[in-house]
């Protein structure tokens, strides 16, 4: 469920569009560009390996992404940046119209609503590029967290005041209001609480907590009209089903009230389109118009409002008209597609989907003439993709893996681990590349918009990674 822009977003400036990959020539043909960003990410920082001490690590710390789908928002009081890299310590701020989300390398994700302040604590992964630690502090607002499944022993905790929520593969709602009590919701899996007490909370349940710690209450979950995200959880499994899950785009807005339009995009790589409109009850009409700007019917009845139209790649619009609703709703949009888990590049001039597949991988490196390289796609993630490097040049065992993920606008990168000689060096690379030539590698400009990114296996078995945005 990654996290895109709500409807009638502030115009942004276009990006000039660039030639091949970092601005430059493939090389191995368009097809092949991100066989070029991944051999120039691993290759270049790989020759500086002799500069660290050999020294073993369980966990690598590695950054978050900010999200920036609305201003204004603040990163430790200065105006934030789209993409920006959010270490421990940092603290985002959203205004009072602003929207915004933090990523995580493994692909969790947490959304934030306007006037929300959160601190990143900390954000460790494990050498094998799972998550094994994230901490925050919720200081005031409201807050969806989507935790990507847990491996033994890793944990992610959101910390409101005087009580703390630690899962383990779940989305739940977190809200710290200004005189410091606290509300948690659980959509999905459960939450474990701990103030004064603990408390797992299930699935559909929800609890409050005051100033102090001391949890009550526990009950249903109940929500307010005005809360767009147990909307866009209920959005996002609506279009689901028969789709591919890495396509899944939700997006949350201001409310809407009877007259009131909003408009959200969704650039699809082709196929059959499904999208979906919820909302609390009043009633809401969801409009679809193609990428040739045919509109089609007019949808409604009881939440969610669901469609699924067949067209080929390109920019599709939900529009969502607010026929009669008395006092402002919120509502929630979500589009997916079926677009198969295959190594086919779209470039229509405005969106952008580009492949890497181990199949890919290997015809370049021998086109290039490469020996004692070998680079794959390892598993598959609906919201990330993880590549292994592994080099026997000079007769030196050399191994990298690196986690990539969308943090929009660019390509996140995250170094999870690097041995050399089989021995684990990962805290001295990481610890150096933060100051390597003077720029991190944690984001990596595309030439275009990264929405999305998401790793499969193809039906004869082929792992890709899969990339997809907009110009």
């Amino acid at each position: 469920m990654a996290s895109q822009p709500p409807p009638t977003p502030a115009p942004q400036p276009v990006p000039p569009k660039k030639g091949g990959c970092l601005g430059r020539g493939c090389g191995f043909g368009c097809g092949s560009c991100l066989v070029v960003v991944i051999l120039v990410v691993l290759l270049i920082v790989g020759g500086g390996w002799w500069f660290f001490v050999v020294q073993a690590s369980a966990a690598v710390t590695a950054p978050a992404t900010l999200v920036v789908i609305n201003q204004p928002i603040t990163v430790d009081g200065k105006a934030a940046t789209a993409g920006e890299s959010l270490n421990a310590g940092n603290t985002v701020a959203t205004g009072a119209a602003a929207h915004g989300a933090i990523d995580f390398p493994d692909g969790s994700f947490l959304r934030l609503a306007p006037q929300t302040s959160i601190q990143v604590t900390s954000v460790k992964l494990q050498t094998n590029g799972n998550l094994q630690a994230i901490e925050l502090q919720q200081k005031v607002g409201r807050t969806l967290t989507n935790v990507q499944h847990l491996a033994n022993g890793a944990s992610f905790k959101v910390n409101g005041h005087a009580v703390s929520a630690e899962v383990r593969g779940t989305q739940f709602e977190t809200l710290v209001r200004p005189d410091h009590t606290n509300r948690f919701w659980v959509f999905v899996g459960a939450v474990k609480l701990t103030g004064t007490t603990t408390v797992t909370l299930k699935a559909g349940q929800e609890i409050d907590a005051d100033a102090n710690g001391k949890l009550s209450n526990l009950r249903s979950n109940q929500f307010d009209a005005a809360d767009p995200f147990p909307l866009a959880v209920q959005c996002a499994g609506s279009v689901s089903t028969g789709t591919t899950a890495g396509t899944v785009q939700t997006s949350t807005g201001d409310s809407l009230a009877t007259g009131q339009t909003a408009e959200v995009d969704y650039s699809s790589p082709g196929g059959t389109v499904s999208v979906a409109l919820c909302y609390p009850g009043s009633f809401m009409t969801l409009s679809l118009l193609d990428p040739s700007g045919t509109e089609h019917a007019s949808r409604n009845g009881t939440s969610p409002v669901t469609g699924h139209v067949s067209g080929p790649p390109g920019l599709w619009r939900a529009i969502v008209h607010g026929i009669d609703v008395p006092t402002a709703e919120a509502f929630a949009v979500a589009f997916a597609t079926n677009a198969p888990c295959s190594a086919d590049n779209v470039d229509t001039g405005g969106v952008v989907r580009e492949t890497l597949s181990n199949s890919q991988i290997a015809s370049a490196l021998a086109e290039s003439g490469s020996t004692g390289v070998t680079i794959s796609v390892q598993g598959a993630s609906p919201t990330s993709a993880r590549i292994v490097y592994d080099s026997t040049v000079g007769g030196l065992p050399l191994s990298w893996t690196i986690d990539f993920y969308a943090a929009t606008p660019d390509l996140g990168a995250v170094i999870t681990q690097v041995t050399v000689r089989g021995i684990n060096v990962t805290t001295q690379v990481v610890k150096n590349l933060s100051s390597y030539g003077g720029q991190s590698i944690s984001s990596i400009p595309s030439g275009f918009t990264v929405d999305r990114v998401y790793s499969c296996a193809s039906a004869n078995g082929d792992n890709m990674m899969v990339v997809e945005g907009h110009r």
